[in-house]
């Protein structure tokens, strides 16, 4: 860690400024992993809380009642607002028909496709970090080979000891560039495989949902 530190202090001032950039999207793809991760588990924890429940109920008003509230659950909103329309209707002396149903379907797949992009918020900085940090590593790494050329051309030799520490300042830029994008590509592929699930378990609540308002 030491010769590592000593190489970057050492740096060219675009070297730094590389490993500053990286350090940057690094921090802040870590933050949002952390943050990403709770968020969709807890989700998906209530989603399968939730779909129990509902398989369980026998109309929306057992369902409503055993059911927690919970304004930041995307299934709670979609019993909330299911709850919502059926009192409008119920209040305007409407009845329950195909047409009123297929209208609550539509509500609810349109907060359903709200709750998914309010999920994938963020998502696509990780993706542009995995995208671009290996290029701006790469970069630093040109730069570095550049610049003990140059050394080399003002000194007139090729020594070890004068090529050497200007081709270790170049390759630890691509090493951090990769070291940051790895993490980066392989949260979005898992957060990504996990926003699928929690879709489709909204999908089958709403199914259910909806079933429960024919009977």
């Amino acid at each position: 860690m030491g010769g590592f530190g000593n190489i970057l202090f050492s740096a060219g001032p675009m070297a730094k400024a590389v490993v500053l950039i990286l350090f940057f999207f690094s921090v802040v793809s870590w933050t949002i992993i952390f943050r990403k991760w709770r968020e969709l588990r807890k989700v998906r924890e209530n989603g399968e809380t939730f779909l129990k429940l509902v398989k369980e109920s026998r109309s929306l008003g057992v369902l409503a009642a055993n059911h927690r509230q919970d304004h930041t659950n995307p299934f709670s909103k979609l019993l909330a607002l299911s709850q919502y329309e059926v009192s409008l209707r119920s209040a305007g002396d409407r009845p329950m028909n195909v047409e009123t149903i297929m209208a609550i379907k539509g509500i609810m797949q349109a907060t359903a496709g709200e709750e998914t992009a309010r999920l994938e918020k963020r998502l696509s900085f990780l993706a542009t970090t995995a995208n671009t940090a290996p290029f701006i590593g790469l970069f630093g790494t040109v730069w570095g080979i550049m610049d003990s050329f140059r050394e080399i051309g003002i000194k007139g030799t090729t020594s070890l000891a004068v090529v050497a520490p200007g081709i270790s300042e170049a390759l630890i830029a691509t090493a951090i560039g990769l070291a940051t994008a790895i993490p980066a590509v392989l949260a979005y592929n898992y957060f990504t495989s996990r926003l699928k699930a929690v879709t489709s378990m909204m999908e089958n609540a709403s199914t259910y949902i909806l079933g429960l308002l024919t009977r």
